[in-house]
């Protein structure tokens, strides 16, 4: 386990949660619980950076793959019309009037730090610049936090400022449920496995559990587009990749996911085991740990499945005490008052509390 992956989370006002946190986490986190009880909301809320800009581009983009928030595209520049629109901040806090908040702990710092966004006024400086209105937004003092809300009903156009949006890059740690193949999935296929032999092979043997009989992926044109090929044994035909199906589009969203995470060095994945059989989810949950450990990524995701958690354990028991000692199982319980904690279990936990047939799917407390 890194020294930058996290130990300790805890978010609030974010979307359902006054409060929400997870302790004693590990490299390989398995996050469970009953429908609408927050799971998807938690990965989200791990999209958090110390950079407010970069918090602010992996949210929306997040909220846009979901459908969250409207675009056709996924610019850095459509981000300053979504969020001006009416109630777009509703999705995001749970209380307008209060802030942001997250705070953390690292493998390889023992304190906590926190870090968020206010909701105050908007130091509004109006000016036409193409019919469109800039507004400048207020710095606090350690120029880290970016003070961006606003409780004011009259103010209908606003815009990030370019010098923070030049400066953000997209997100492609949070893989939604229902994200399937797309172009920034080519884009960042052709920029982090085409270019290097080693990498692509790697790749090929990853995707080759699902598709034995593959001879290779490589970038295509196809109807005046790139896309990924696929190229079978005893084929000369080169087929687009989601010819077979949305498991194998997921299998590669989530090896590229885990090359192009970037400095935070995790990926979340929602409903892991969607679109994968069940015969295969061993040596997939194999792949995807390794290929985690391999890269120094820590992974979060989650699951309905009790079979899921099965194979989770089974992957985990043939790669051996080197892989679980970081690994946990999260469940998610809501109380009477609609309060959401987790309860954490180890590697031994958790396989001995599947074992006697224990609860570990979260539920209510």
């Amino acid at each position: 386990m890194g020294e930058n992956h996290l130990t300790y989370f805890k978010i609030e006002n974010f979307k359902r949660f006054d409060s929400f946190e997870m302790e004693n986490l590990g490299q390989f986190n398995l996050l469970v619980g009953d429908n609408n009880v927050g799971k998807t909301s938690v990965l989200e809320g791990l999209l958090f950076d110390e950079k407010t800009y970069e918090w602010l581009v992996k949210l929306t983009n997040a909220f846009i793959l979901r459908k969250i928030f409207p675009s056709q595209s996924f610019k850095i520049s459509d981000i300053s019309s979504i969020l001006s629109k009416i109630g777009a901040w509703e999705n995001i806090l749970k209380d307008s009037t209060k802030p942001l908040e997250c705070s953390f702990s690292l493998k390889g710092k023992s304190s906590k730090k926190e870090i968020g966004f206010s909701p105050i006024e908007f130091d509004l400086v109006n000016k036409t610049d193409n019919d469109f209105i800039i507004n400048q937004f207020i710095d606090t003092s350690d120029g880290q936090l970016l003070r961006i809300f606003s409780n004011s009903e009259h103010i209908n156009t606003v815009s990030l400022s370019q010098r923070y949006l030049s400066q953000a890059k997209k997100s492609f740690n949070l893989l939604a449920n229902n994200t399937g193949y797309s172009e920034q999935l080519v884009k960042k296929y052709a920029q982090n496995v085409n270019p290097d032999k080693t990498i692509r092979k790697a790749f090929d043997n990853i995707i080759r559990i699902l598709i034995p009989n593959l001879e290779e992926t490589r970038l295509h044109s196809n109807f005046n587009s790139e896309s990924i090929g696929i190229v079978l044994l005893e084929d000369d035909k080169i087929y687009p990749i989601t010819r077979f199906g949305d498991g194998v589009v997921k299998l590669a969203r989530i090896i590229i996911g885990i090359l192009s995470c970037g400095e935070d060095k995790r990926i979340m994945i929602d409903e892991i085991e969607n679109g994968i059989h069940f015969s295969r989810l061993k040596d997939f949950w194999k792949t995807v740990i390794t290929l985690c450990k391999q890269f120094d990524v820590q992974l979060f995701a989650t699951t309905h499945s009790l079979e899921c958690q099965r194979y989770f354990v089974e992957a985990l028991s043939e790669l051996g005490e080197e892989y679980q000692k970081d690994a946990r199982n999260i469940s998610l319980l809501e109380n009477a008052k609609g309060e959401v904690q987790s309860v954490t279990f180890d590697f031994e936990q958790f396989e001995f509390a599947l074992s006697i047939g224990a609860n570990t799917r979260g539920g209510q407390r």
